[in-house]
């Protein structure tokens, strides 16, 4: 299955899971071939996909700035959805002030990063089970950046792209804070089309940034098209 052989598989209440491995990788799947985390058994570190390695980059610059880059000053990331955790391993190794809170709705997914994908048992990670909507909605720590990585086999969730979740988004934000979201373009019809066209949940949320981006002389955003895939990265810098 999936060029590989199944050495994991369960299920709970949102669909099947499974971990899938060949001589040379890892990999998480829900209820469709799309893989959900890639994991390089002889480069642990390494990110497999082009659109972690665009967060992780546009994170660790904004962690160089004043006052994030004192090494005795923690930088708080908050991270909704963790699939197989890579992006949250990665940053465990590169970042020595982090501390991250990571939320995940599914207590099993939490299980496989941990067993199967080396997210970090450390101090320095907290692994939340629970629901990101209401999580944002009841939380009052501030964090330096959110990452916001929420997906199910069809895509990103309705509920995520409302406007209510997004105003509770920034809510998580330090004054000076970054705010990350990996969204999804539509897989193009026709192959003349050059400019890749957001689905209508991406297009709903890049719409309410783009919005109070234009009313709001604190924030700031830029918009990344992903080469090797339909993912696009919005990031939104708040400075106040």
């Amino acid at each position: 299955m999936y060029n590989g052989f199944t050495i994991f598989s369960t299920e709970d209440e949102f669909g099947t899971i499974k971990v899938v491995e060949n001589r040379s990788t890892r990999k998480l799947y829900f209820d469709s071939p799309v893989e959900q985390s890639c994991f390089f058994l002889n480069a642990p570190m390494t990110l497999n996909f082009e659109y972690q390695q665009k967060i992780i980059d546009l994170l660790l610059k904004f962690a160089e700035k004043p006052p994030f880059n004192d090494p005795e000053k923690p930088f708080r990331v908050l991270m909704l959805g963790l699939g197989g955790g890579s992006m949250a391993h990665h940053l465990y190794h590169t970042l020595p002030n982090l501390q991250m809170t990571v939320v995940e709705l599914r207590q099993a997914v939490i299980d496989c990063a941990y067993r199967f994908f080396q997210l970090p048992d450390e101090p320095e990670i907290e692994t939340v089970q629970g629901d990101a909507l209401e999580f944002v909605a009841e939380n009052d720590y501030g964090f330096d950046a959110v990452i916001v990585d929420l997906f199910d086999s069809h895509g990103i969730p309705a509920e995520f792209s409302e406007e209510d979740f997004q105003k509770n988004l920034l809510k998580q934000l330090n004054p000076t804070g970054l705010l990350i979201f990996n969204l999804w373009n539509k897989q193009s019809e026709n192959a003349t089309q050059k400019k890749p066209a957001p689905t209508k949940e991406s297009g709903q949320v890049l719409n309410h940034w783009q919005n109070l981006v234009s009313s709001n002389k604190g924030l700031s955003q830029n918009r990344y098209n992903i080469n090797s895939s339909d993912n696009l990265i919005l990031a939104v810098e708040q400075n106040c």
